[in-house]
């Protein structure tokens, strides 16, 4: 299945939902090449306006995903609408209880220690889930972490490192990793490892879920600055802002 590929700013954005998304990404898991997978939000896009090298990294993805409801209420805006949103939380927690017996994961990022506890976190969502390996973000070596992700025999690499930090180094070593799948999962980790609480179902049902995370961590006001950027962006833009564009 090849989905409906949008441009929202200048970013690719796939119309598919979690059960789309997990049928790629079995589909990925059969061949021998890396792919990168990209859960982009309202704030990645902004960024994306003035980061040539993460804008490449991005439109150059497999797959890109939508992780925000900005990036969901944009394509509606744009007459493109979606069925739902595909964060990367929910997405690791499908592909360890729908794909388990096919994946040998390996965790990179996050705190020391979180990566090894969120693990864990898998393994009790899915039968058959192997790990193959964890380590945090914290590492200076690129090339030993290649050759430590590579040894370990995953075919799924989830990078919590923040973005762009994430895409970009999956852009440019995913490949040598020997993984056929790359997926940047931002704070994930943290979120199944109980280190950061996920808003509550109504305010994610509501698209305020980023007002929660706001509450609960009040410097994170600058982060948030890029949603009314984002906002005002798409609405002086208009149908120039968000439209069809050729598949991968």
């Amino acid at each position: 299945m090849v989905p409906s590929r949008l441009e929202i700013l200048g970013c690719p954005l796939d119309r598919v939902t979690m059960a789309q998304t997990l049928d790629i990404l079995r589909g990925y898991l059969k061949t021998d090449k890396f792919h990168l997978v990209v859960t982009i939000g309202s704030e990645m896009i902004v960024r994306a306006q003035t980061d040539h090298e993460f804008r490449e990294a991005v439109r150059g993805a497999a797959l890109v995903v939508p992780d925000s409801i900005g990036a969901v209420l944009a394509a509606r805006y744009g007459g493109y609408p979606l069925r739902e949103r595909v964060t990367g939380v929910e997405l690791t927690q499908k592909l360890a209880q729908q794909l388990g017996p096919s994946l040998r994961i390996f965790l990179l990022g996050g705190a020391p220690g979180v990566a090894e506890t969120a693990a864990h976190k898998l393994l009790n969502l899915g039968p058959g889930v192997h790990i193959a390996g964890t380590h945090d973000g914290y590492f200076k070596d690129d090339a030993e972490m290649v050759a430590r992700v590579k040894a370990s025999g995953a075919n799924v690499l989830l990078t919590a490192l923040g973005f762009p930090r994430q895409e970009l180094w999956l852009t440019r070593y995913g490949a040598a990793c020997g993984v056929q799948v790359g997926i940047g999962v931002g704070g994930t980790f943290d979120v199944l490892a109980g280190r950061v609480q996920r808003a509550p179902q109504i305010f994610q049902n509501l698209g305020l879920e980023w007002f929660y995370r706001l509450a609960l961590q009040p410097s994170r006001w600058r982060r948030m600055m890029a949603l009314p950027k984002f906002a005002l962006r798409v609405l002086v833009g208009g149908k120039r802002a968000v439209r069809p564009m050729a598949n991968p």
